[in-house]
Formats: structure tokens, sequence, C-alpha cells
């Protein structure tokens, strides 16, 4: 799996943090998706997430974080993350967490 899929499946997880995968981060992905010329379907992604973690995001999460091993991947990564947890406006607790979470994983340097 590319570090662009990788990257677009950690967004999928990141709608999915707050329990809920709304229009506003659905379009999200979809223009990040675009913007790196990916052909990706939210859903199935969603779908396949929830079938393969048992629905548990942090194992999805850790699992997609391991798979991205380049530095300019990582920070790309981060970056579409942010946009996916901004895209409805606010930033709720668990969004908070995964970033943290990605921060814990990856070390300091690939965050502002």
């Amino acid at each position: 799996m590319s570090d662009k899929i990788n990257s677009l499946n950690l967004c999928v997880c990141m709608a999915l943090a707050d329990h809920g995968l709304g229009k506003d981060e659905t379009a999200e992905i979809l223009r990040i998706a675009k913007e790196i010329k990916v052909d990706f379907n939210v859903h199935n992604a969603s779908d396949e997430i929830n079938e393969k973690f048992s629905g548990d995001i942090d194992v999805a999460q850790d699992f997609y974080l391991g798979n991205i091993t380049k530095d300019d991947s990582k920070f790309q990564a981060k970056d579409f993350v942010k946009r996916v947890a901004l895209s409805d406006g606010e930033l709720k607790d668990k969004e908070v967490r995964f970033l943290v979470r990605m921060k814990q994983a990856w070390g300091y340097q690939y965050f502002d």
C-alpha cells in the first residue's frame, strides 16, 4: 500500500475518531485524494477499517502510521489529517487525541 493510500486511510480514521463520518469530512478527504491524484472511495475505506480492525480506530491508526515511512509523506499526512479534523469547523477531544498519538508515534519534528 502506498504512502498516499495510507495517508488517506489515516484521514478516514480521523473522521471516524469522533464516531461519525460527516459530510464535511468526507468532502475534504475527496478533495485531498483529487489533489494527490488518487482514486479513493471514502465509504469503502471506512467499511474496510471497521471490518479489518473491528472498529478499533487506535489499532487502525497505529497500522497506517507504521506504514508511512518517508519523511515528506509524514509531513503531508499530518497536514491532511489536520485538514480533515478541522473540516467541520471544530476540533473535538478525540480528534486532538488522534493528533497527539500521531505526534507520539512519529516524533515532535513532524509537528509545528
